[in-house]
């Protein structure tokens, strides 16, 4: 991506905005793009809620907290390592789309509106493409096979493993589908409604004194509370 005044402007802006993030840049690295994002690497148990930041050299997962105690989280992934960046559609989902990004080894998902989703998609892609117009000609001069003939086996070795290193991701999309009740909306929706009918039931028990009016909508929220509790544990 072109150094321009406006990337200069947009990358003081984003440093400036985010605490601690100066000490986190590498040389010659700018942020580009900054947005709210949930960042799942499966390093956790759960997914983190903070702000993705897309530089010229990587994408990285980051908030920076200063109470009640001081902490920092840092995630990254470099733009020269990766193989595949998906976007992921999945069905009830009204709000949200998902981008994976991979670098063979790791998956990192990250879960945003689906305006943004697209900001970070085409980022990347831009980025990326960026990066092999520059490194196309370092890896021309080193597969030129008069730089060294001292040993013809271990030039082509060593050519193969350029090329491998700076090949381009494999950008898709892909269609995910769930069934509604193991799906995020379906499993929100049990746990509320089943919390809202309990209460009902308590309030309907306390106003009328009649059990047989409430009873049944207490059983009903108790069973969409353990229909929640037992799809996901299958969902693990």
């Amino acid at each position: 991506m072109p150094n321009t005044e406006s990337t200069k402007s947009t990358a003081d802006k984003i440093l400036t905005r985010f605490k601690g993030l100066r000490a986190q840049m590498q040389t010659d690295e700018e942020p580009i793009l900054a947005l709210p994002a949930i960042w799942d690497s499966g390093s956790s148990q759960h997914s983190t809620a903070c702000d993705v930041i897309v530089t010229n050299q990587r994408v990285i997962g980051y908030y920076y907290r200063g109470f009640p105690r001081e902490r920092i989280f840092v995630e990254s992934i470099d733009l020269n390592t990766l193989r595949t960046v998906t976007w992921r559609d999945k069905n009830y989902e009204p709000v949200f789309r998902e981008i994976m990004i991979s670098d063979g080894v790791r998956k990192i998902y990250i879960r945003t509106q689906r305006q943004k989703s697209q900001q970070l998609y085409d980022t990347i892609q831009i980025l990326t493409e960026h990066n092999e117009l520059q490194e196309a000609p370092e890896i021309a001069t080193a597969s030129n096979p008069d730089v060294d003939t001292t040993n013809p086996l271990e030039t082509q070795t060593q050519k193969q493993g350029q090329m491998m290193q700076h090949q381009a991701p494999v950008y898709g999309r892909e269609e995910v589908r769930r069934s509604f009740e193991s799906s995020s909306l379906g499993m929100m929706l049990l746990i509320v409604g089943g919390i809202l009918l309990e209460f009902l039931a308590i309030i309907l028990l306390f106003t009328t004194h009649n059990a047989s009016i409430s009873l049944p909508l207490f059983i009903a929220g108790l069973i969409a509370i353990l229909a929640n509790y037992f799809t996901r544990r299958m969902a693990k």
